[in-house]
């Protein structure tokens, strides 16, 4: 369990010390990282995590997305497991437009999900997503094709798929059509 907890706390640190260009940071006061990690308060901890988590996702819900990252900060404190917790950082910071960073928080999400195809295909199309937003069709077309690997009835991550192709199509008749008339 120790093993465990050094582990997710470096990783932390890493994310602190700024392993990505804007710096992420966990904020949570000390007596609640002291509480967080008492021994015996597994139980305790899990009750926390889920009620921080439900409060991210009511901000969420209405919008207000510094809110939902807040709350889902404390929850990951509460247990560094909550891989929904994860999913919902990643959420938030896409439609703040912060998607290098909502890649990092997805992928923290998908190392802690459960055995389960559907979370897993959503999580990577959610990864996806922000890879097609920073321009990168090559990652996002890997993490959508991924996504329907995991389910293949997710329709968005076929509908971002095609997507894809139809943009890559599209840039590739321009590029033909220019060759064409310079000749």
């Amino acid at each position: 369990m120790r093993q465990i907890t050094l582990a997710l706390l470096c990783i932390i640190l890493l994310v602190i010390t700024g392993c990505s260009k804007k710096e992420t940071s966990l904020t949570v006061p000390a007596e609640q990282w002291d509480q967080a990690n008492h021994p015996g308060n597994q139980q305790v901890n899990e009750t926390a995590s889920n009620q921080h988590l439900q409060q991210a996702k009511v901000a969420y819900s209405k919008d207000k997305y510094k809110q939902a990252i807040q709350h889902c900060e404390k929850a990951i404190m509460f247990n560094r497991q909550n891989w929904e917790a994860y999913y919902y950082i990643g959420l938030s910071m896409q439609k703040r437009r912060e998607y290098a960073d909502a890649i990092d928080m997805l992928q923290n999400g998908l190392n802690h999900s459960p055995q389960n195809n559907f979370v897993k295909s959503e999580l990577h199309y959610a990864i996806g997503y922000s890879w097609e937003k920073l321009g990168k069709l090559d990652n996002a077309k890997t993490a959508y094709t991924t996504a329907l690997a995991f389910n293949p009835e997710n329709h968005s991550a076929q509908q971002a798929k095609n997507r894809i192709k139809i943009e890559k199509t599209l840039k590739n008749w321009g590029k033909q059509k220019n060759i064409d008339y310079e000749g």
